[in-house]
């Protein structure tokens, strides 16, 4: 049941994977150039340093999981960000650190549209899901000092909506380990186009949720919990998609089953950038991994844009 395994077209990722490191500086570089700066200089005091200077320091820190020392190290003895920057002075650690303090996490979520923008594309199948990212702040290591055991669960939550095609986050929300998988559903497909597909697990199962995506002119798969009925209770979409499952099971999970490729994309994510968040402070923890979604989305435009450019398939079927 279900698609057979796929994945990316080994002419697309060796041409990109030979020369990464570069490729993604290039990218975030153009795209900072094109957005509005993260924020406005000071006009009064010492000459301060260009904003979207600092904020590719940040996210280069973040890709490249370099402390700001290191990252500092990076950006001077890199040739490629000096050609870029047209030999620009390159900040130290402690203004890159300053920086990390002033980025938001409203500024990342617009590079990450900015990346996926021209990807989103009306009737697209989209597919929900979240995972967590353990803290290096951990309770563990609490519990190791006083002798007992604590119930404080050490990680946050990253929630996602994903392109069935491509593979790309078109948006994505942070919440602590209590966070709601139901209630940010809406949240995630709020501002993408007409769709098609709106695929999630049991957690997403809602009456409303379901009318989000028919709002959209979507068809839901969000996958019934054993208790569940066909009541509409208001949600016509709910009952529409309840008796398609009861009609006939089969055909309904044939559809729903393309979920299974959001966990390729988190584990992605974890192999590449790391499972861990390394910042202690509590915001830097949500920008550090806000961060780790744009690199990820850098990656995945730089597969599509070569395989455009080869003319071959993005992704090749495996047995």
């Amino acid at each position: 049941m279900g698609n057979a395994r796929k994945r990316v077209s080994p002419a697309v990722a060796s041409q990109v994977n030979r020369d990464l490191d570069n490729l993604m500086v290039r990218c975030i570089v153009g795209v900072v150039k094109e957005l509005d700066p993260p924020w406005e200089r000071n006009t009064f005091g010492r000459p301060r340093w260009n904003p979207r200077l600092v904020a590719v320091s940040c996210f280069i820190k973040v890709f490249f999981a370099r402390s700001y020392e290191g990252t500092e190290a990076y950006l001077r003895s890199n040739d490629t960000i000096r050609r870029l920057l047209h030999g620009a002075n390159l900040p130290g650690h402690s203004v890159i650190a300053r920086g990390m303090d002033q980025m938001s996490i409203t500024y990342i979520r617009k590079v990450s549209r900015h990346l996926t923008l021209r990807m989103r594309r009306q009737g697209m199948d989209v597919i929900a899901d979240s995972t967590g990212f353990s803290l290096k702040t951990s309770s563990k290591w609490f519990d190791i000092r006083i002798r007992s055991i604590s119930t404080k669960k050490d990680h946050i939550k990253l929630h996602v909506v994903i392109d069935a095609e491509t593979l790309v986050i078109l948006h994505f929300t942070i919440t602590g380990w209590k966070g709601s998988d139901t209630r940010e559903f809406k949240r995630l497909i709020r501002d993408l186009p007409r769709l098609g597909k709106g695929v999630g697990d049991k957690a997403y199962a809602s009456r409303a949720n379901c009318q989000a995506v028919a709002d959209k002119d979507g068809t839901p798969f969000l996958c019934f919990k054993s208790n569940a009925t066909g009541a509409a209770k208001g949600s016509p979409a709910w009952k529409v998609s309840f008796r398609a499952y009861s009609d006939d099971p089969d055909e309904w999970l044939s559809g729903y089953h393309i979920r299974s490729v959001v966990e390729s994309v988190f584990a992605s994510i974890k192999k590449c950038w790391g499972p861990d968040i390394r910042s202690r402070k509590g915001w830097h923890k949500r920008r550090e991994l806000s961060m780790k979604v744009v690199a990820y989305n850098i990656k995945r435009a730089l597969y599509v844009e070569r395989a455009e450019a080869l003319d071959v398939p993005l992704y090749v079927h495996v047995s």
